[in-house]
């Protein structure tokens, strides 16, 4: 490496094909440093070198921010940055923040969806059955539901919210949404069929609670016992946003006590879940290693979005998606 190349850090340990894939789309004047393994030591060998760290899944801790000292942007694979970013030890050494939408909407709420038939449908549970030798092919009918008609509720109506929102249309469900940043225009909640509501509202009448909001102070464990308590004994939970916005203790609770029907969770706290995590054990929850923004398509659109992004920045030119981080608190 000589000196007047930009070294780009990428946290996360993954498998060669995905450095492969950051390395090919690389801009010139770049050069992608890797792990080896998953071992926080070596991160902290590599932070002194990098000029650009790209975060997610890996996050960038608070205490490491003093050993990346030629650090000057940190580049998010997508765009849940919010409780993964140490803020005032980046501001206070005038280390940008760069987000990349590129793809995440599309595939999130694709698999947002898939989570929503996987449970209405029990597939998980019948596919086990059947390579076990159980023909359940009546024995569900009284069980399981469809998702055209359903009372749907999504929290949080950003990108992927409104992409769910958009990907439900053929379904005729009936809508209602909270958000207390963003009102959808009268004209598109008519056309989406989508109304917005308080919180209370939408736990007591959907059937189908969908969550794709970030991970805030205000937001942790908003999905706890008293939210559960509050939701129809006949409701499915969708969490693709964060795990922290849902406790899980509560959520195994109401689970097992039947206060909701089945619950569907690609995101957990911690990650991956300890081996006691209790929605582990429980045949109503269906459950993926967050991987709802895991596809090859989206995948590369993020290295094109981000490898973009970290072009503009060596350039001098302005960054797409930059977080104000001295507007924040």
């Amino acid at each position: 490496m000589t000196d007047n190349i930009r070294r780009v850090l990428y946290l996360s340990h993954a498998p060669q094909s995905v450095y492969d894939m950051w390395r090919a789309r690389m801009p010139e004047g770049s050069e992608l440093m890797t792990l080896s393994s998953n071992d926080d030591a070596e991160r902290l060998e590599k932070l002194p070198l990098a000029d650009v760290v790209i975060v997610a899944p890996a996050v960038l801790r608070p205490e490491w921010v003093a050993h990346a000292t030629r650090l000057k942007l940190v580049q998010h694979q997508g765009v849940g940055w919010e409780g993964e970013t140490p803020i005032a030890e980046m501001r206070a050494r005038g280390i940008r923040l760069a987000i990349n939408p590129s793809g995440t909407a599309d595939v999130v709420s694709e698999h947002a969806l898939a989570l929503m038939f996987a449970t209405l449908r029990q597939i998980p549970r019948v596919d086990a059955a059947m390579r076990n030798g159980n023909w359940m092919g009546t024995s569900l009918r009284t069980e399981t539901r469809n998702l055209r008609g359903r009372t749907v509720g999504i929290v949080g109506m950003g990108r992927i919210g409104s992409a769910v929102a958009a990907l439900l249309q053929p379904f005729k469900v009936r809508g209602l949404y909270v958000d207390p940043y963003q009102k959808l225009p009268e004209g598109l909640e008519l056309a989406l069929n989508f109304r917005r509501v308080e919180l209370p509202e939408l736990l007591r009448e959907a059937e189908v609670i969908t969550l794709h909001l970030p991970a805030t102070p205000q937001t942790h464990h908003l999905f706890g016992a008293e939210a559960f308590r509050q939701m129809r004994r006949d409701a499915v939970l969708v969490n693709c946003a964060r795990g922290a916005v849902v406790d899980e203790a509560a959520l195994a609770e109401a689970l097992r006590g039947g206060l909701i029907r089945a619950a569907a969770v690609d995101v957990f706290e911690p990650e991956p879940p300890r081996p006691d995590n209790p929605l582990l054990g429980l045949p109503n929850v269906v459950l993926t290693p967050h991987v709802a923004a895991g596809t090859l398509d989206a995948m590369q659109a993020k290295v094109a979005g981000a490898t973009a992004n970290i072009g503009r920045f060596l350039r001098d030119e302005a960054l797409l998606d930059e977080i104000d981080l001295t507007a924040l608190a």
